[in-house]
């Protein structure tokens, strides 16, 4: 360890680092769980996260006003009243019956299909709520749920709650409306997918460039600055889910096997699944490419709709095995995926562990199974979706079968010009006035020009050039890639920042976080670091020979790592880093590095903690003289004033002789 020279003879009571009180609530927190059954890394990550969720609740970095909040807690508030309701009732037949019941979206009758896209558009224009309701529900995903929501054992219960709230508010446009599901497996079976049904104009608009036809037509969306809903399918280096790849998850038995960061086979990973059809979507500059734009594109709600639909599946297959779906909570170090951890920005409070209750399906709604050959395709209607007797499966038709098939027949209206419209005797009786396939120069909000089947051209190029595409902060990346998307070439390169062989990463919330390597589905950005000031700690690493039996298979690795996190107090901030520890060594001493936020004018107060791969809390020490650290709470108070105990840059050079304030103490 590195030998230090003190800068001052000192601490003096006005030091520029020093120990600062506990807050009372957090305080509290801790002692009211002491007597509980769970470890102290779990009783100080759950109220850690509770203090700091209540701390920023009014002043959310969502861009969203008390208005907007009060909405979605009213809204939380009717899920968590059917939930007692219905538990109450849940032997009674009567109420069985009236779950709400998830279908596939190509078999939903016309009506149901039409009262969805009625209930979705008037969420878009009810602007009780500022910018709109939908909109609101959409910003939810941004903020820390970008990290709380993807690439963990979060992921899919944080969108489970998210998907029911969506719903819940598209009842109080339409009270029958259910959300329905995209089954991607019907689309990946086509020759070629980006000619399938779902994207013309009786279902989600054209599939490329500004999305002009459909229900959700020009839809001007949150991003900074505005931007129109566009899409580019089909992405590069993309895929729909594959039906023969998906086999790989329901080959294993608990979620550990199929969720990140716990999963060890990309095929049997259901996120990674889930990743390239947002790729497939949202391609270069689509928005729902981006993880903090993809909501904004009702396309996300029924894909994530499906993805539920198959983790119900996993679990029912769970249930098989005797295993409880419930409590079968994966094991994770990463503090946001914690299922202790309250759920970012989802209202009324819940903890990540909450999603994975029976109380969702067994309460409030269950699916209808996806169209197979056996179900006659969900009777569906033959121009939309057909059994392919080579492949044994349900494929979705075309836009040309669909034409072929004289679907147009079997259908009422579609959404052209900006609204729904009936669909012409002309168009259902013989061939459209043909344009050419492209063609742009007479397209608009009350003049479309048609391709061969009858639709709309998949894409306005005009439009498409006239309007900017999103800036893509954070984009989905997929690892399962469908060969028939390597042809499309990317016209940009990832962007990353690396220092020190650890990688940096920000999002736009001020959340800074730090990844060794790139391991889970999301790329990430460089963020501007003059903000943010470093000042090294000290950790001391001691193995414990006498540690418990059941860790054994954890102790034979070779290398194990220290966390080290720092949560602003004074300013909405996350700072984590790591060093890795050598299994052989019986103690070590190391340096490392904490970040806050500069203490420009006042003082900057903040906490930090340490723990180890397998949970388990580091003791914190203050340096209190020249030599001498005595056990403290890791709250720290750090001011401007000179001689400073930081610097002032993250560059990843430090001064030797500059005394750590702060020691921890890691026995394992």
């Amino acid at each position: 360890m590195a030998s230090y020279i003190l800068l001052m003879f000192l601490i003096p009571a006005s030091a520029i680092i020093m120990e600062d009180t506990v807050p009372p609530m957090l305080e509290e927190c801790y002692s009211g769980q002491v007597d509980k059954n769970i470890t102290p890394y779990e009783v100080q990550t759950s109220c850690l996260e509770s203090f700091l969720g209540q701390m920023y609740n009014n002043t959310s970095t969502l861009r969203l006003g008390k208005e907007a909040f009060a909405w979605l807690d009213s809204l939380g508030r009717d899920i968590q009243i059917r939930l007692r309701r219905q538990s109450r009732r849940r032997n009674n037949q009567y109420y069985t019956n009236r779950m709400r019941v998830r279908k596939e979206i190509r078999t939903l009758s016309e009506d149901e299909r039409e009262d969805f896209f009625d209930a979705v558009r008037a969420l878009k224009a009810d602007k009780s709520v500022a910018p709109n309701q939908y909109d609101v529900l959409a910003l939810m995903h941004q903020g820390d749920a970008v990290d709380s929501a993807h690439g963990g054992p979060n992921f899919v219960s944080w969108h489970r709650y998210y998907l029911l709230l969506f719903e819940n508010a598209l009842r109080t446009k339409k009270r029958r409306v259910t959300l329905p599901y995209w089954d991607s497996t019907l689309d990946y079976l086509m020759d070629k997918p980006e000619d399938t049904i779902l994207f013309t104009e009786i279902f989600l608009g054209n599939p490329k460039g500004v999305v002009y036809s459909g229900p959700f037509a020009l839809w001007n969306t949150p991003t900074d600055p505005p931007t129109i809903l566009r899409r580019d399918i089909p992405g590069a280096f993309s895929s729909l889910i594959n039906p023969q790849t998906l086999q790989q998850v329901f080959k294993k038995k608990y979620h550990r096997e199929i969720l990140t960061p716990t999963n060890v086979e990309d095929d049997a990973n259901l996120e990674y699944h889930h990743d390239g059809v947002h790729v497939w979507v949202g391609g270069e500059d689509g928005h729902m490419g981006g993880v903090y734009t993809s909501p904004m594109d009702p396309t996300f709600f029924l894909h994530h709709c499906y993805i539920d639909y198959l983790w119900e599946q996993f679990r029912q297959r769970q249930k098989k095995f005797g295993i409880n779906s419930e409590t079968d909570y994966p094991p994770t170090t990463d503090t946001y995926h914690s299922p202790s951890r309250i759920m970012d920005n989802l209202k009324p409070p819940k903890k990540n562990s909450d999603g994975y209750s029976n109380s969702f399906t067994r309460n409030i709604y269950r699916y209808a199974p996806a169209p197979t050959c056996k179900n006659k395709c969900g009777r569906a209607k033959r121009g939309f979706l057909f059994c392919d007797r080579k492949k044994k499966a349900c494929v979705s038709r075309s836009r040309n079968e669909f034409r072929k098939e004289d679907g147009f027949k079997s259908v009422k209206n579609w959404y052209r010009g900006g609204g729904k419209k009936i669909i012409p005797q002309s168009v259902k009786n013989s061939s459209p006035q043909i344009g050419p396939l492209g063609n742009s120069r007479n397209i608009g909000v009350n003049s479309v020009a048609a391709d061969t089947s009858g639709f709309v051209s998949k894409v306005d190029a005009r439009q498409t050039r006239a309007n900017k595409a999103p800036k893509m902060t954070r984009k989905f990346k997929a690892r399962i890639v469908d060969p028939r998307t390597k042809s499309r070439q990317r016209r940009s390169i990832d962007q990353s920042f690396a220092s020190s062989n650890v990688r940096i990463a920000f999002d736009i919330n001020m959340h800074l976080r730090q990844e060794n390597g790139n391991n889970n589905s999301l790329n990430w950005i460089p963020y501007n670091l003059d903000n943010w000031a470093v000042a090294p700690i000290a950790i001391t690493n001691t193995h414990d020979r006498l540690h418990t039996p059941g860790q054994d298979h954890l102790k034979n690795q070779r290398t194990f790592n220290i966390t080290f996190q720092t949560d602003g107090f004074s300013y909405r901030g996350r700072h984590m880093e790591y060093i890795t520890v050598d299994e052989r060594t019986l103690t070590s001493e190391s340096v490392g590095s904490i970040a806050f936020e500069k203490p420009v004018s006042g003082e900057t107060k903040a906490y930090v903690r340490a723990y180890d791969s397998y949970g388990k809390l580091c003791q914190p020490s203050c340096l209190v003289s020249q030599s001498m650290y005595k056990e403290c709470s890791g709250m720290i108070k750090v001011t401007s004033d000179y001689p400073r105990m930081y610097f002032e840059s993250y560059n990843g050079a430090f001064d030797s002789n500059m005394k750590p304030f702060l020691k921890f103490i890691c026995v394992n």
